[in-house]
């Protein structure tokens, strides 16, 4: 099925996982959906410079970790792709089994000051995506993903829709300052999260 892109694609990951829980009915642009993922995603603390801590850098529980949802598809005539999230769609640039998607979104933050209205997030969503033959062979767990590709077959479309069960990779958000009326503290600072990616459908 063919369906159209959303025009609503500029928000960060965790802007629109927070703000969009309510939605309801998926849209997927392009004409093939490689999947639908629940995905846990957790503060690497080694490479965040941000204080995860403050609601300004991360939306997270007590354990470090928040949850979404998120779609996978591309269009194979046009040769491009997109990640969904509640309704909102990106860019998403597929490597191999690797999908990129980044993204710059005007984010206002409490500790730019009131007067800033254009500090700015620039996230960026990496992840290899394994069939369920390599996903079987790394357990299901992301923490025996070392960077090379486990045996198994490529991910790729079957009888049964796309074979690919599992993503493991990171979430990078920069913090960036504004230029107007903006007294942000720190200026720019980094937010990272490892992502264990389970398909849901």
């Amino acid at each position: 099925m063919h369906v159209k892109r959303l025009a609503l694609a500029v928000l960060p990951i965790a802007a629109v996982a927070v703000a969009m829980a309510c939605y309801s009915e998926p849209v997927y642009p392009g004409d093939q959906v490689l999947g639908s993922f629940r995905f846990e995603a957790r503060i690497d603390a080694a490479r965040t410079t941000c204080d995860a801590s403050v609601p300004d850098f991360a939306q997270v529980n007590d354990a470090g970790v928040f949850l979404f949802e998120g779609t996978f598809s591309r269009d194979t005539d046009a040769g491009s792709g997109f990640f969904t999230v509640q309704g909102y769609s990106r860019d998403a640039g597929y490597d191999g089994q690797v999908a990129t998607s980044t993204l710059r979104a005007v984010a206002r933050r409490a500790s730019c000051g009131t007067g800033c209205e254009d500090s700015a997030i620039e996230e960026t969503l990496k992840v290899t995506l394994f069939s369920d033959s390599q996903a079987r062979n790394l357990n299901r767990d992301c923490r025996q993903f070392d960077g090379g590709l486990p045996d198994g077959s490529v991910p790729g479309p079957t009888e049964n829709g796309y074979d690919v069960s599992l993503a493991c990779g990171s979430l990078t958000d920069i913090f960036l300052p504004g230029t107007r009326n903006c007294n942000c503290q720190p200026t720019t600072c980094t937010t990272v999260y490892t992502l264990q990616g389970e398909r849901r459908d």
